[in-house]
């Protein structure tokens, strides 16, 4: 197992679930599923931050722990654009999109990164 490795696999599953999304408020229809939106552990990434790859050391460490709070408020915030397109208010939820959650989008992804550099000096 290469964490490190592992920590570009995410960051590569998290901008494609980006760019979905973007899709989605295009296509966004009253009645869509907005808690399958807001499930953080139910997307590729989050399936792999919740997997057996972490020990339970890992689990508490502040790194794995701020990744888990901003990918948690990362789903929230992509429900709630989700949900204004879904109202008719596309132009809200591009609003929305580009800015709030694509500043807590490369949040997340400084933060892995962040991380990914103390795994990769601890690993020397």
């Amino acid at each position: 197992m290469d964490r490190v490795a592992d920590i570009d696999k995410a960051i590569g599953a998290h901008t494609r679930w980006m760019s979905q999304l973007r899709e989605t408020v295009l296509e966004a229809h009253p009645g869509i599923e907005l808690e399958t939106i807001r499930a953080a552990d139910q997307c590729e990434f989050g399936k792999w931050l919740e997997g057996t790859s972490w020990s339970a050391e890992d689990r508490i460490s502040d790194d794995y722990q701020e990744v888990r709070r901003l990918h948690a408020e990362f789903h929230e915030l992509a429900a709630q654009v989700v949900e204004l397109a879904a109202s008719g208010k596309k132009n809200e939820a591009y609003g929305m999109f580009y800015c709030e959650y694509v500043t807590l989008s490369g949040r997340l992804a400084l933060t892995l990164r962040t991380w990914q550099d103390r795994l990769s000096r601890a690993a020397r």
